[in-house]
């Protein structure tokens, strides 16, 4: 008779406990999203721009290719950067981007990455990437390093596109990037 309750409770207890695990994974999934759109619009502020770039009407955060976000970017409609609002744009390729003040680039892998530098030249636009390897097509990447979200900065790419970091951005920064990339 122990058996049999054994065998019964098994399997609806190993699909609960999976369900939890499953849970707790998607849960630290999106805080890691929460904290990358806290840092977006806490970097914006530490970013020096050009004075014609703060004459623009709205604050454009654009979002090059798939939502990584997961809809989290929405929560800083309604903020102000330079006191202007943010307003969050999903654009379909670069050309769209020239409005744009923070440019995410979801996909940078598949970006090349001298039509992005030649396109950086001619607009002060932030880039910004997830992960350390694509450092050379976003002046900020996120990298998690010991499950913690960290900034990666190339400092070379911003210069190139005319944009500047305050000391206090650069201080957090786990990697500053300085030479050609």
């Amino acid at each position: 008779m122990a058996k049999g309750w054994q065998v019964k409770w098994f399997l609806p207890l190993m699909i609960v406990l999976f369900a939890s695990l499953q849970a707790t994974v998607v849960h630290a999934e999106l805080k890691t999203h929460q904290i990358k759109a806290a840092y977006l619009y806490q970097i914006s502020k530490f970013v020096f721009w050009p004075e014609q770039r703060k004459q623009a009407e709205f604050f454009r955060v654009c979002q090059l290719g798939k939502d990584r976000y997961e809809g989290t970017l929405q929560k800083m409609t309604g903020r102000t950067v330079f006191n202007k609002p943010v307003l969050i744009q999903n654009i379909q390729n670069l050309q769209q981007a020239s409005d744009c003040h923070l440019l995410i680039i979801s996909s940078p892998k598949k970006m090349d990455k001298k039509t992005l530098r030649d396109w950086l030249a001619a607009n002060q636009v932030l880039t910004v990437v997830d992960g350390a390897t694509n450092s050379n097509v976003g002046m900020v990447a996120f990298v998690l390093e010991n499950q913690r979200v960290r900034l990666h900065i190339n400092l070379d790419l911003a210069e190139h596109s005319g944009l500047a970091f305050a000391a206090n951005l650069l201080e957090v920064a786990s990697h500053i990037e300085r030479g050609k990339p």
